[in-house]
This record gives C-alpha cells, sequence and structure tokens, in this order.
C-alpha cells in the first residue's frame, strides 16, 4: 500500500496572498494543467492536476514549521538560506499520492511547489527525510528531464560504538514498494554496501511489477564469471539471522522499521536460489571493493544523458576556468559480438581537452571492455549528442548536471 509523499516548503520574498493567488499561479504553471481546485477547510486546497497524460491528487495548505535536527542536508545552503530556515516558523505543505510512474510523480510535486513558491529557500522531503535547497528544486522543476531515482529516497547508515552498521531506506514506500536494509554491515564495508542498496532502490522503481519476497533480481557483474544476484526477504525473517540486541535487530523494530521493509541478501548460485537459500551480502565484500559494473537501465541512461546535453552549456562554460578539470562520458559503439537488442554502447570517460563548433575532443581514460579498437589515452573528437554525462572538478568542489545550481550560487556572490 501507498503512503502519501509529504514535502514542505520554505517561502522566500515571493509568498503568494491567500489561496486566490495560490490558485492563479498553479493555473498559470506551463507543464501541468490544473483539473479542478477545491477551496477545503483551514485554507487548504484539494488539487486535481494533470501532468504527462495520467492525473493527480495533492493537497495543499499552509502548516507550521521547525527545523528537524536528524534530516540529511542534500545540498549546499548558502548563509541567507540557512538562516532563513532557523527563522521560518511556517511554511507550505504539499500532500501527494504517487502515480505508476514515482519519478514523473516525484517532479510533478516539484512543479506544484515551484508554481507557488518560485523562490521557495528550501524544500523538506518528510517521506525522505532530506531537506532539499530552494535553487535546485527551481532548477528540477523547469527542467523538462525528471531528477535522478536516488532523490526520492534517502538511505541512512546507523552506527553505535559497536563496528556494526544498519543501512536503511525512507521515501520509497510512497512509490508503493518496500523500504530496503542491509543488516549487519560494517563500518569498513557500508560503503560497498551502500551502492548495492542505491541500484537495487533505482531498479526496483523502474520494475513494472514488484518483486515479489525470495524472487532473484539481476544487480551486476562482479567478475567475467560471476553475477551479484539479489532478493528481498521481508525484515521479520530477517532479523531472526541475527541477535536480538544487534542493531537493526528485533529490539530496534518496537517503534518503528516495523512496516514495510525488507532487507537485501543475495544467491550465489541457481541451486541456492530453488533451495532457498539465500546468503548475506558480505559474502562478496573483497570482490564489492573493486567497482563492480552495476546494473543501469536503458531509461535511466537515457535521462541522464538527457540532462547533460540540457546542462551541457554549464560544463562548456567552466572549461575557460583553466583551474577546472572536466571529464565527459561519451557512448562509444561496442563491438558486433557483444551488441544486443537494446544494448549497443558502452559509455566510458574521457577527458575533456577542447570544446569547439559543437564537438568535444577528449582523452580515453581507461581501457573499453567492449570497443576493441580503442584504449586508454586515445584521443577522440565527438559530438553533444554522443555525451552522456559530464563532471567538473573546480579547486572547491566535484560538480555534476545535477549540481549546476552552486555554479549560479557562485556567480551570484
Amino acid at each position: 500500500m501507498k503512503e502519501k509523499s509529504y514535502m514542505l516548503a520554505i517561502p522566500g520574498h515571493q509568498e503568494p496572498e491567500g489561496r486566490m493567488e495560490v490558485l492563479g499561479r498553479l493555473k498559470n504553471a506551463p507543464d501541468f494543467r490544473v483539473i479542478t481546485a477545491d477551496m477545503e477547510e483551514e485554507g487548504s486546497i484539494g488539487l486535481t492536476a494533470e501532468y504527462g497524460g495520467s492525473r493527480y491528487r495533492s493537497l495543499i495548505y499552509p502548516t507550521d514549521f521547525e527545523l528537524p535536527e536528524f534530516y540529511r542536508c542534500q545540498h549546499l545552503f548558502p548563509d541567507v538560506d540557512i538562516e532563513a530556515m532557523q527563522r521560518a516558523e511556517g511554511g507550505l505543505a504539499v500532500e501527494m499520492m504517487f502515480g505508476e510512474d514515482a519519478l514523473a510523480s516525484y517532479h510533478l510535486q516539484l512543479k506544484i511547489i515551484h508554481a507557488i513558491l518560485p523562490d521557495a529557500v528550501a524544500v523538506l522531503d518528510d517521506s525522505s527525510e532530506k531537506i532539499l535547497s530552494g535553487h535546485w528544486v527551481s532548477l528540477a522543476a523547469v527542467s523538462s528531464v525528471p531528477p535522478a531515482p536516488r532523490y526520492i529516497y534517502t538511505a541512512q547508515a546507523v552506527s553505535g560504538d559497536e563496528p556494526v552498521v544498519w543501512l536503511h531506506t525512507h521515501g520509497l514506500n510512497r512509490c508503493g514498494i518496500s523500504e530496503l536494509e542491509i543488516l549487519n554491515s560494517t563500518k569498513e564495508t557500508y560503503n560497498s554496501h551502500y551502492n548495492v542498496l542505491e541500484t537495487m532502490a533505482n531498479r526496483l522503481l523502474e520494475l513494472e511489477e514488484p518483486l515479489e519476497p525470495k524472487e532473484p533480481l539481476y544487480l551486476a557483474r562482479l567478475t567475467d564469471r560471476a553475477a551479484l544476484m539479489t532478493t528481498l526477504v521481508p525484515w521479520e525473517e530477517a532479523v531472526d539471522l541475527y541477535d536480538d540486541d544487534m542493531l537493526g535487530g528485533k529490539d530496534d523494530r518496537t517503534e518503528g522499521h516495523n512496516g514495510n521493509t525488507s532487507a537485501i541478501f543475495t544467491y550465489k548460485t541457481k541451486d541456492d536460489y530453488e533451495a532457498g537459500k539465500y546468503s548475506p551480502i558480505s559474502i562478496y565484500d573483497e570482490i564489492l571493493e573493486k567497482n563492480p559494473i552495476y546494473w543501469i537501465s536503458t531509461s535511466e541512461t537515457e535521462r541522464m544523458k538527457a540532462l547533460a546535453a540540457e546542462r551541457a552549456s554549464y560544463m562548456l562554460r567552466s572549461l575557460s576556468d583553466k583551474e577546472n578539470h572536466i571529464l565527459i562520458k561519451i557512448g562509444l559503439t561496442i563491438d558486433d559480438e557483444y551488441q544486443e537488442e537494446n544494448n549497443t554502447k558502452e559509455h566510458i570517460w574521457f577527458e575533456l581537452l577542447e570544446a569547439k563548433d559543437g564537438k568535444l575532443t577528449g582523452k580515453l581514460t581507461q581501457e573499453p571492455y567492449y570497443v576493441s579498437g580503442m584504449h586508454q589515452d586515445d584521443i577522440g573528437t565527438y559530438t553533444l549528442n554522443d555525451l552522456t554525462d559530464w563532471i567538473i572538478f573546480t579547486p572547491k568542489r566535484r560538480i555534476t548536471p545535477d549540481d549546476v545550481y552552486i555554479m549560479d550560487l557562485e556567480e551570484k556572490e
């Protein structure tokens, strides 16, 4: 059963005066269409909006606000925005039920907030327990490309005095799927386990049907001969494999994390799957440290490509600063023997050397797996249409297409 997605926006200077102005802003929004807007009790608006061929129902209302201490700040905040958050006593809440497309639903919720509060200081995504920059929300809302799937959820790593780390998500239940956990991780391995959890969450968000408990799911290529086949085990069963008083164990479930949540395990072999014998992810710790090839869907690759192209001007602009180091990811056509119906490209990183007349010249940073005619340090020239991702390394930080709001902030300083 899906939970409502709940977000709260902290107003900037363009706060609407009353519900009629809110309604006017919603009706003038360019990306969705207001079907009905019901004025309800205590200043709320019940909204039905059409977006991407589907209809969504949301509830919009003013509410009191207090900055939560434990929410994760997802973005960089200027001091002035932090001070505004600390002073804020009220905000605008937007509750919404997600449709079948979780990413489109999430994108619409941001668009609704931006339509009402175009200069919001921040947005608290209560469902995922994170705080989003208002500058990021503004860019995301006007984009034709939805945000990355990882924004839908937050993965928290909880630890104590003992070496045990408990990884678990918040935010997936609003998509109608189980929250995810990895039990009995450690301070040395939880980063590798986080990659497993994130890839698993992204895969589940794209499945047409929810993954059933104990059903296998391909997640990564570990070696030339071994794959990572994962599965979900309901938490009630998973905790029986560990001490009750372990972090994330049975004793931690009395007041929370006892709803729709499942732990990630793996099947080592087909025989193990058929016998119902699953193993902890930790059996692959040594391999997971060596950066296995995680599965990324065609649709996610296309989303990343579209965002990289949409915001390529930021990357090209940064090239003029000689202190910046830029990597570009290019889709190379793989050898015929490796091509499949939906897989004809290997996406690989180049160091950007020059950008001129719409052409990108770069030096290959690694050996391709499936392109025999190219090797590390080879130099090639490509078009913007070949671009699938990019990263700018400045003296201060790392900037991706998702992070360009930082460049806008720095230009305003």
